[in-house]
This record gives structure tokens, sequence and C-alpha cells, in this order.
């Protein structure tokens, strides 16, 4: 996820907050070109192949030679899909066939280069970005408040036997308990509206105001009855959480 802009003064939740879209920048037009190529200038490097006239053409040249062979734009038995995510989107060829497709659709297309056309479907949007990378961008202290309310938490749990179950683990739990053919997706939403995507951002307040209304009320008897805090200790523990958990400029995400 891309992060909005804020002023250091608007970097703690709670003040207004733009809802702009994601927008291409002037840095990211701004090409390399190396031995005659042309590549990406957004996260340099990142992706090996050039993205000049050449390149775009040959993309769309294997788009066609795909079409030929599947006789169709995917091998997925979806039906009246809502939304449609392309990684790698390229010239968007296959985004925008998919949008003209299923038009009731939200189609998302992503990419390392701006080479996609201006004028494209209404339910079609294109972002630069690099899905390869984690959210996750180092600015979330891993030695904050939250790191340590998240460990005591899981210490309370697994002092009375009853381990918190972590996401990976749940698979094999499921399993165990006798569920066949248990599927598990895995999600993550940011911590507050610290994002630019929209969708996103509101996704970020829901998550926010959640975990601040539960918070204390998650806490207290944990704390207090399994590790042996004192009320005043919890209660400084949490003003801390709320304070980091709402600071924009901390990328963090929950996962779930």
């Amino acid at each position: 996820m891309q992060a909005d802009d804020y002023d250091d003064a608007d970097s703690s939740y709670g003040t207004s907050v733009s809802t702009d879209t994601t927008s291409i920048k002037s840095n990211i037009l701004n090409y390399r070109f190396e031995n005659g190529r042309r590549y990406h200038a957004f996260k340099a490097g990142a992706y090996l192949y050039p993205n000049d006239e050449d390149a775009l053409d040959q993309m769309d040249i294997e788009h066609h030679n795909q079409g030929l062979m599947l006789g169709r734009l995917h091998m997925s038995p979806i039906k009246d899909p809502l939304e449609i995510l392309d990684v790698g989107t390229g010239t968007g060829i296959w985004a925008i066939d998919m949008a003209d497709t299923y038009p009731a659709a939200t189609i998302t297309g992503i990419d390392l280069s701006p080479t996609q056309p201006s004028w494209v479907p209404p339910n079609l949007r294109f972002i630069v970005d690099d899905f390869t990378q984690e959210c996750d961008d180092g600015s979330y202290p891993m030695h904050g408040a939250y790191v340590q309310w998240a460990e005591a938490m899981s210490s309370a749990f697994d002092k009375i036997g009853r381990p918190w179950p972590k996401g990976p683990d749940l698979k094999t739990l499921f399993e165990n308990a006798g569920f066949v053919d248990v599927q598990v997706k895995e999600l993550k939403r940011p911590c507050n509206d610290w994002p630019k995507d929209k969708r996103m951002k509101e996704i970020g307040r829901f998550t926010y105001f959640n975990f601040m209304k539960g918070l204390e009320g998650f806490t207290m008897a944990p704390f207090t009855r399994i590790l042996g805090w004192t009320q005043e200790e919890v209660q400084v523990l949490i003003a801390d959480v709320r304070k980091e958990f709402g600071k924009r400029s901390y990328h963090g995400s929950q996962k779930g």
C-alpha cells in the first residue's frame, strides 16, 4: 500500500484527512535509459526488463497469443466477479478486456511502470506500485507500545494453556479438529487511515476505531488477573498504544 502524504502537524489520527486517489508523480515518469533501452524509474532495478515501445508491443503480442491458445481471457471458473486484480498489468490490455467483459466488476491493475493508456473503461483503474513488496516499510517501531502489548497478551494466554492462535496455525488447528478441505485466506488491513488508496483508507479508519473501542476491554482482565499488572500500569500502556496506533507516520497493518 502506498502511504498518503501528511504534514508533521497532521501525523496523528483524529484530524481531517485527505481522500485523494493515487496519483502518478513526476519522478515515476522520469524513466531510466540503459544500453539504448528504457526502464521504469519507480523502484528502479526491481524489474529487469525494459518498458519501451518494443517491450510493450511484445506484451500485447503475448496477450493475443494467449487468447488464441486459451480461447478465453481466464481459466478461473468465476461468474459475475465483483473485484478483479491484475498483478503486473503491463500495458493494461488484459485488464481493459476484463473491464469490458465484466462491467459490474471493479478492476485494478498494478505495475511498476505507468505505461497504461489514460482512456479506459470507467470500472478500471491503474496503480503504480510494487506488488512484491510488503506494506511493512520499517516505519512501525518493533519495540514500541503495540508490540509490547501484543507480546504480553500472547504471554498471558500461554500462561493459562490457551495459546493465542496465529494465522498460519489455523489450518492445522481446524484439520486436527476433523475439518476437511480447509482454506485459509490472510488479509492485511491498515492500523489507521495512513494509506493513499481511498478504500484502504476507509478500512483503516474502521480498524482504528474498532481497536480503540475494544482495547481496554481486551487488555484489563488478562493483564491484571494473569500477569499481575496493576490497573494503573495497564492504563499507562493502553495510553501509549492509543497514541502509537494512531500515528499516520507509522505504516502498520493488522493481519486477519
